[in-house]
């Protein structure tokens, strides 16, 4: 055994126990990911479609534009804008597309955070039905939305999460 003298003993236990502490207490030197938000729809992600309830938003090119079946919806809820003039039309059209484009721009920047709260069981009679169609992908990623006591709630992979950016309105307003 190594003669050590009563310094380097006194040294050698104080390097042991600084040793021990740090192996005891490594998880709270360690960031939490599990905290911090994260998106839905993944960076370089290519959302193809967007089906809010009943109303469908399609990729036309560059731009957005409401499915066929959606565009009478559309018309309606537009300012009171008539629709039959020829005139008015393309800039109703355009004036959709804008508001569109900035719908999806909001998906594509939506971030949710986990939450302990809710459980899977609020979200059966969801206020909301969400599919995202992304490029890559053979299913969509249906996301039932329910907002509880002021607070947006929804199902993502198979967990409940908390909706941190944006707000449901600008999820689902044009």
């Amino acid at each position: 055994m190594a003669r050590l003298s009563q310094k380097a003993w006194n040294n050698v236990i104080i390097f042991t126990m600084l040793a021990m502490v740090l192996i005891l207490n490594i998880s709270s030197f360690q960031s939490s990911d599990d905290d911090l938000p994260f998106p839905i729809i993944e960076e370089g992600a290519i959302l193809l479609s967007l089906q809010i309830d009943q109303t469908l938003i399609e990729r036309a090119g560059p731009t957005w534009r409401l499915s066929s079946s959606s565009l009478p919806m559309a018309i309606e809820n537009t300012e009171g804008v008539p629709s039959n003039k020829p005139a008015n039309a393309a800039s109703q059209q355009e004036a959709i597309a804008g508001q569109l484009a900035g719908l999806v721009d909001n998906w594509k920047r939506a971030l949710v955070k986990r939450q302990t709260q809710v459980e899977a069981s609020a979200l059966k009679n969801p206020d909301l039905v969400v599919v995202l169609w992304l490029a890559g992908e053979r299913f969509g990623r249906v996301l039932p939305i329910k907002t509880i006591d002021n607070q947006t709630y929804l199902m993502f992979k198979d967990e409940i999460v908390l909706l941190d950016f944006p707000t449901l309105e600008q999820l689902t307003q044009w």
